[in-house]
């Protein structure tokens, strides 16, 4: 098994709790650079843990009851099997802001 940066994990933690995001959504959730997440999507993507979403419509979790169903105006991703799985074994607990920009003070 690979081992993944910290950047990674965090995409990974991030799609698990809040649903499939694009590119920019996922650089300033986790205040990084947009190529750098850019170039760490492909290479998730390549190795399975990630895939483009595929449909004109996404949906994606407000929080743990809620869902919305939205316009897909960028390119989504959202976790595999294989990245779920992952997931559901990982024990740690990245540092980053899972709140809804709209509930965050």
């Amino acid at each position: 098994m690979e081992e993944l940066s910290e950047i990674e994990l965090k995409i990974l933690y991030y799609l698990y709790h809040s649903g499939s995001a694009f590119i920019k959504k996922l650089a300033s959730r986790l205040n990084e650079d947009i190529h750098t997440i850019s170039g760490l999507i492909k290479k998730l993507e390549s190795s399975g843990y990630l895939d483009r979403v595929a449909g004109t419509m996404v949906d994606y979790r407000i929080d743990r009851r809620n869902r919305v169903k939205k316009h897909r105006n960028h390119t989504y991703y959202d976790l595999t099997r294989k990245g779920r799985l992952f997931m559901r074994n990982f024990r740690g607990r990245p540092e980053i802001n899972l709140r809804p920009p709209y509930k965050q003070v």
